[in-house]
């Protein structure tokens, strides 16, 4: 069985999409997940299924619809794309972790798009697309920051959810 961690996004953010993590884990148990755990209340999941990424992702959007009511865009990614992530991360050594963003693409944006959102004056903010991950660091904080993922999804017109890299880091440790 592989282990799979699951991004959900958007739920429990100013309370809007609000998924009680232990119930969650407790539907995803009764579908046949194996291993199910949860890291924080922001819609990180570990588990483990024989089911392929695409099964995945369609048995837990679909479970979220069934049980909870929530249209939920849900992001699957295995332990070595996680891992991959993790060693692309072109800001590794010179930046605080929970100041630096990676975002996971629903698709490739194209790259017109691309170009025309590495044109804009970010500031002191930076970006870089590697692959089919988004990597940003906010030196001011999220807070007081343009960059996001609303802001990425619509100047890419992509689905994006992101964690800060404390968050990724423990994900990864929690799959090893």
């Amino acid at each position: 069985m592989a282990k799979h961690i699951i991004f959900l996004r958007g739920v429990n953010v100013s309370g809007k999409n609000s998924i009680k993590m232990q119930d969650l884990k407790l539907f995803l148990t009764d579908a046949g997940f194996d291993g199910v755990m949860s890291y924080i209340q922001s819609g990180n999941i570990v588990l483990s299924s024989p089911l392929s990424k695409k099964e995945v992702k369609s048995a837990i959007h679909q479970l979220i619809q069934e049980k909870l009511g929530l249209d939920i865009e849900v992001f699957v990614v295995t332990g070595e794309e996680l891992n991959q992530a993790l060693l692309n991360n072109p800001f590794q050594a010179e930046h605080e972790p929970n100041r630096l963003f990676i975002t996971f693409l629903s698709d490739r944006p194209s790259t017109d798009l691309i170009n025309k959102l590495q044109e804009k004056d970010h500031g002191r903010e930076e970006f870089q697309l590697i692959n089919n991950m988004l990597y940003f660091y906010l030196p001011e904080g999220m807070a007081k920051s343009k960059m996001n993922n609303n802001y990425f999804e619509k100047a890419l017109k992509i689905k994006a959810t992101g964690r800060n890299l404390n968050t990724v880091q423990k994900l990864a440790s929690l799959i090893r």
